[in-house]
């Protein structure tokens, strides 16, 4: 049971200390797959990982920074800065009550103010607090690697996205518009204009290959993938003594 269907006093009782915070984004997801994509991945895979560490799991959060889908209606964004606070405020809320440990499953790639957002925290309030970020984009790979999935050329709504999609929400999803493109750019060229400037579809990937067994297999590896890695990350943090002045 996700955690957060809990009364307080069950949860005092339980008395986690680690929490996962799903992030994901509003945006478009080409002609074939909505726009709540990034939010609906977030959700099922913080509820597998929060189910795998017993922590504590909030809402997959569906707003987050997404400015590189500009160009149709749809796609909502905040701005970096309000971004950085508003997860600092929610994460120091936690660590405020007592949760030692903070897991971010990053579900949308395009997050970029992710990183010093993560550094900043830990260098300020280690060893008391720690915060982990797991970044899903970097599973892609690995899922590549083990035959799970056909392509490793997805950046957004390819392969992996749809397949998941299928898994979760077929409903939602019209393979009959669904298609290929491969943009001869590489992903940092999404500095310099919105995806639609490299993709007319705004697809970045082959989502024709997609099927639902296979969403069902990335969703399973994946949360596995994740405990393994917010697991190798506190670890690495649990075992650092202080240099000087500085725990960080």
């Amino acid at each position: 049971m996700e955690m957060y269907k809990l009364t307080a006093d069950e949860i005092m009782k339980k008395d986690p200390e680690l929490a996962i915070i799903p992030v994901g984004s509003l945006e478009q997801h080409g002609p074939h797959l909505p726009i709540m994509t990034d939010w609906a991945i977030a959700t099922e895979l913080g509820r597998r990982v929060a189910e795998k560490m017993d922590a504590f799991l909030i809402p997959a959060l569906p707003i987050s920074t997404c400015r590189e889908q500009m160009g149709k209606k749809g796609s909502v964004w905040m701005n970096p800065v309000t971004f950085y606070q508003m997860m600092t405020d929610i994460i120091l809320s936690l660590k405020e009550q007592g949760f030692k440990r903070v897991a971010i499953l990053q579900c949308h790639g395009g997050i970029f103010i992710m990183t010093p957002l993560v550094r900043d925290l830990n260098a300020k309030y280690n060893p008391d607090l720690m915060v982990a970020n797991v970044d899903i984009c970097t599973f892609g790979p690995i899922l590549h690697k083990e035959g799970i999935i056909e392509t490793n050329t997805e950046v957004h709504a390819g392969e992996g996205e749809t397949s998941k999609m299928l898994a979760i929400a077929p409903e939602t999803v019209k393979m009959d518009l669904a298609v290929d493109f491969v943009p001869s750019v590489p992903r940092p060229y999404l500095n310099y204009g919105s995806i639609y400037r490299a993709s007319p579809s705004g697809v970045w990937g082959e989502p024709t290959k997609a099927t639902a067994e296979k969403g069902k297999r990335i969703f399973e590896r994946s949360a596995e993938i994740a405990v393994e890695e917010i697991n190798k990350i506190f670890d690495y943090m649990s075992k650092k003594g202080k240099i000087n002045y500085s725990w960080f």
